[in-house]
């Protein structure tokens, strides 16, 4: 098998972003970039350069319907297929992945369930009418999320652990996480999410990712009402019309390149094509 350069990681995920958008313009599905892939957007007119992955969101019931096409679809949207908790029992995310088969990774730390390059689809739920009710569901969501994703580890990484205190608490956790299962975690985050309706709520975010951005995760919706276009890689794709505020409300001055130290990629993984 061939590995892959960050350039080809990023123009094999290039690809996959495409389909979904044909997808997302076929069935009338909302969608725009996100995170990293947005700043690339509007700063870089494509990827970040030291970057190669994709990011996007989605209203959960558009979200719901992305999912249900490519379960209805499956043969003949090959090679890309759609990974999921509810079609893939090894999958441990309680996002959406949509891959292309023709490549595959070698993942660190991660039981194996056969993905290759993808894009992250991130449900946006509905968090309520005011900051103090999406804290409330964050705070219960961050624990679950954070056990559900040790929940699928081989081990516990002392370098992925910011202080040797935190790996102490974490391996009890991981040890809990392990003997409930990935299952139970997924169904309370599923039954948290659902709580707000996502048309009926003034914020929105995503509840079911781990992750410790405190308030930079919680949007008010009005900022996503409307779509644009946005370049990305000489190709058109769907951004929030306010990207800026969402993106100074995640990051600040986000125009503003970081230090030389810090430009790598995140990523944990080598691709390869079959």
């Amino acid at each position: 098998m061939k590995k892959l350069s960050m350039r080809d990681v990023q123009r094999g995920s290039l690809e996959i972003l495409k389909k979904i958008d044909s997808i997302c313009k076929q069935e009338n599905l909302r969608y725009c970039l996100a995170y990293g892939t947005l700043i690339g957007a509007v700063r870089h007119k494509g990827f970040i350069p030291w970057d190669d992955d994709i990011d996007i969101m989605m209203p959960r019931k558009d979200y719901n319907r992305l999912i249900e096409f490519f379960f209805q679809h499956q043969q003949e949207l090959q090679p890309f297929e759609m990974f999921n908790n509810l079609h893939n029992d090894k999958y441990p995310y309680m996002i959406t992945r949509i891959s292309d088969s023709r490549y595959v990774l070698d993942v660190d730390n991660e039981m194996p369930y056969g993905i290759g390059l993808f894009v992250d689809v991130y449900p946006l739920d509905g968090c309520g009418n005011s900051v103090e009710e999406y804290k409330k569901k964050k705070n219960k969501s961050s624990l679950l999320a954070s056990l559900c994703f040790l929940s699928t580890r081989k081990s516990v990484k002392r370098e992925n652990t910011a202080s040797f205190l935190k790996y102490l608490l974490k391996y009890p956790a991981f040890i809990v996480a392990k003997i409930i299962g990935k299952e139970f975690f997924m169904r309370k985050l599923d039954a948290l999410a659902a709580k707000s309706d996502y048309e009926k709520s003034d914020y929105i975010g995503c509840l079911v990712w781990a992750s410790d951005d405190g308030l930079r995760g919680i949007f008010p919706k009005e900022w996503f009402n409307e779509l644009v276009d946005i370049e990305f890689e000489n190709f058109k794709f769907k951004a929030p019309r306010e990207y800026d505020k969402v993106l100074k409300h995640g990051y600040g001055n986000y125009m503003e390149l970081p230090p030389e130290n810090k430009r790598i990629a995140h990523h944990y993984y080598d691709a390869f094509l079959k």
